[in-house]
């Protein structure tokens, strides 16, 4: 489905460029081809002089030179009265292709193709997370208890209440993080490292699935779907031109200023 999906947005980029020429012969944009007439005026003289020995001798002679001249003034033609006419059968083509995309895509089946190969990661992550919760519970309990314990409140003689030595073995987990960078018995260097690994992607495991689904003939990167729309939109099919001719500045409502010279 994704390969015969890939297919078609190539036919339909080339669609688009062939409509976007198209357009540009029949908006004048381009400048039409002028064929050469160099066998066909020499002809033209030699008919005018009603010589016919050398005109057969000239036909004779420049034959292939003649019809090549005469099949390119005749394509120059044609392709000026035939853009409006490709146009029309371009934006039907274009229509045909997306009414086959937005068919043939069966989005819900790639979604549980996507859940079946993603499953396995996912049960994997549970497993881990299990233990994960287990090994912080017990962490956080025994810090609970022996702050609890060892649970010391300082005065001074004269009744105020005095700071106490900070007794937290675990400290606040920025955000994003998995880990605070503080537990004690823990490395520093390894809490950060553990972090920054939580916070980022796995680039082999990456490369890995896309060798898998290149070998298995799944496309890489963005796949279009393109739908024909409702049959009383009139808008024109959206083909931006790359190169648009260049527009003149509109002129200024306010000129140079005029100087007169009243004469007394």
């Amino acid at each position: 489905m994704l390969q015969q999906l890939q297919t078609r947005n190539q036919q339909y980029q080339r669609a688009l460029d062939a409509l976007v020429a198209a357009r540009r012969v029949v908006n004048g944009w381009d400048p039409k081809p002028e064929p050469e007439l160099i066998w066909s005026v020499r002809r033209e003289v030699l008919v005018a002089m009603d010589d016919k020995d050398a005109l057969a001798r000239f036909d004779r002679d420049h034959a292939q030179d003649l019809a090549a001249e005469q099949a390119a003034r005749h394509a120059a033609t044609q392709q000026a009265l035939e853009a409006p006419a490709r146009v029309k059968a371009l934006e039907q083509y274009i229509k045909d292709l997306a009414s086959e995309m937005a068919g043939d895509v069966d989005e819900g089946f790639i979604h549980q193709e996507m859940k079946r190969l993603f499953e396995p990661s996912a049960q994997r992550m549970l497993t881990a997370a299990r233990a994960f919760v287990q090994a912080w519970r017990e962490m956080r309990t025994v810090e609970s208890r022996l702050k609890s314990t060892f649970q010391l409140t300082h005065y001074s003689v004269q009744g105020d209440r005095r700071s106490g030595y900070e007794m937290s073995l675990i400290g606040k987990a920025n955000d994003g993080d998995l880990l605070p960078n503080l537990i004690e018995g823990v490395a520093y260097d390894d809490l950060v490292d553990l972090n920054r690994q939580f916070r980022r992607g796995d680039d082999v495991l990456s490369r890995q699935i896309n060798q898998q689904l290149t070998e298995a003939g799944i496309p890489a990167g963005t796949l279009r779907v393109y739908h024909p729309g409702a049959a009383s939109d009139d808008r024109p099919i959206y083909a931006p031109d790359p190169n648009p001719p260049r527009k003149r500045p509109p002129e200024s409502p306010f000129g140079g200023a005029t100087v007169v010279t009243i004469q007394t």
